[in-house]
């Protein structure tokens, strides 16, 4: 993690969102694990999610492997798999960077 970083929880973007707002914490809370169980069930559908501004989030497709168990040394397959990615859009790189 990058020096002098913070962990943000979805419990602090509640909060303030409900204090920037005006709307009760609760009605936030709803909202917001509303939009992340969409989110969720989006890429449990295999759906490419875009959200301008901040980036794309998809599935992408791991190859079946061989593996190595690290403590004993054997040998493991491990199956073909989806993973979800996050790809940061150029606008959000910018602002990240402050170049733009």
């Amino acid at each position: 993690m990058a020096e002098g970083s913070i962990t943000r929880t979805k419990a602090s973007y509640v909060l303030e969102i409900a204090e920037k707002t005006g709307i009760h914490k609760r009605d936030v809370s709803l909202v917001v694990t509303s939009f992340i169980n969409a989110l969720t069930s989006s890429l449990v559908k295999n759906e490419r999610i875009e959200l301008r501004g901040l980036g794309v989030l998809r599935n992408k497709k791991r190859r079946a492997r061989i593996a190595r168990n690290p403590r004993t040394g054997e040998k493991v397959k491990v199956d073909e798999r989806l993973v979800p990615t996050y790809k940061p859009s150029s606008l959000l790189k910018r602002r990240i960077n402050k170049t733009g």
